[in-house]
């Protein structure tokens, strides 16, 4: 970065020069993008490329940085540089402005010491749910996978986080007693020891550990007779669901959604008429929500964080998002659900409107549920 007084360095070259430690956890690779099993609608030879084109899966990692800052919605500073990386989806082209706005009150901000080891494991976008489900929890099984107790660790948790993640960390078995909370706009935490767990998803690239990092979290968030799942080292055991899910546009009024789709309406209509059961998972308790992917066998609606919640469906499933092909939503969803052994695909509607609204052709929606009918899915 030009301004002098604004140093940035990667954090897996700080730590190569001595400055804390790594452990690798799984290796990088490059690979082909499984392609969708369905892709209709208005698809852009762009739009194309840009799938196909996202050829490298990051490996995973934990880092232990001493005396490190952390502020914001979870920036790391190590002797006042901030730090970027790859493995946190965190790049100097996209960041650089926001660092400058940090440092240019970091001056002002008061210093808050904790000496127990702590865990970073949020980040940007930490109130949105969807991120919760696909950045920020499957860190926790990389903790364990490392060696430690996620119960016994401390964890930085911006004030502003909302309540869910909360109820989340509680179904971990991560009390309030563990949360270190802090004021991101007015506090800078120092950290004798700094834990950071990197992503198990490199933009749209999914780590293949998605799908141990589900049962992971349904283990410890679901452990009652009726949700565990029945692991057999080798061999999977856990049936597919069956149920026709639609999965409604979040209606909380501080949902950080931007996108709707001009035929909501007749796109719901339509998957009434074909079976499926319209349901807002906000409206849901978490084991709620968890039971109710796990029953699914076929789940559809708009991209965005409700889809999300397919991470715990079962291998079978078959998710389709309907979304606008604006190239900066990327294509997450299907890595995921094709990480997990889900089928997974898209209709692709027009460019966003300034006003948030994109549409999708009725005769492709039409499509969409004949191709589920032909699959044979019920």
């Amino acid at each position: 970065m030009e301004d002098a007084a604004l140093a940035a360095a990667d954090l897996r070259e700080t730590v190569q020069a001595g400055r804390g430690r790594c452990t690798d956890l799984s290796l990088s690779y490059r690979d082909w993008a499984q392609p969708p099993d369905l892709m209709i609608g208005a698809v852009t030879p762009t739009l194309l490329r840009v799938y196909h084109e996202q050829t490298t899966v990051l490996g995973t990692s934990l880092y232990e940085l001493p005396g490190a800052e952390v502020t914001a919605e979870g920036v790391v500073l190590l002797d006042g540089v901030f730090q970027y990386a790859a493995q946190l989806n965190i790049f100097p082209v996209n960041f650089e402005g926001h660092f400058r706005a940090i440092a240019a009150r970091l001056p002002e901000l008061r210093r808050v010491t904790v000496e127990e080891p702590a865990v970073l494991l949020t980040g940007m976008g930490h109130q949105m749910y969807g991120h919760w489900l696909v950045d920020f929890l499957p860190k926790l099984f990389l903790l364990d996978r490392a060696g430690h107790d996620i119960a016994r660790l401390r964890y930085l948790l911006p004030a502003d986080t909302p309540d869910f993640a909360r109820v989340w960390l509680g179904l971990l078995g991560i009390g309030e007693d563990r949360l270190v909370v802090y004021d991101p706009g007015s506090e800078c935490v120092v950290c004798r020891s700094l834990l950071v767990p990197t992503a198990l998803r490199f933009v749209s690239r999914a780590s293949p550990l998605m799908r141990q990092a589900r049962r992971f979290l349904l283990d410890r968030a679901a452990p009652g007779r009726r949700w565990r799942p029945r692991w057999r080292i080798g061999r999977r055991r856990e049936k597919p669901g069956t149920e026709k899910i639609l999965i409604a546009r979040s209606d909380n009024a501080d949902t950080r959604n931007r996108r709707s789709l001009a035929e909501r309406a007749a796109f719901e209509e339509t998957a009434r008429l074909r079976g499926f059961t319209r349901v807002r998972p906000e409206r849901l308790s978490i084991p709620e929500q968890i039971a109710l992917f796990r029953s699914a066998g076929t789940i559809v609606g708009e991209y965005g964080s409700g889809l999300h919640g397919s991470l715990f469906a079962a291998p079978g499933t078959t998710v389709v998002a309907l979304r606008d092909n604006g190239l900066e939503l990327g294509f997450l969803q299907s890595s995921i659900d094709h990480s997990l052994g889900h089928a997974s695909g898209y209709v692709i509607g027009s460019e966003r409107s300034e006003e948030g609204f994109f549409s999708v052709a009725p005769q492709d929606i039409d499509f969409l549920f004949d191709w589920l009918d032909w699959r044979g899915l019920r």
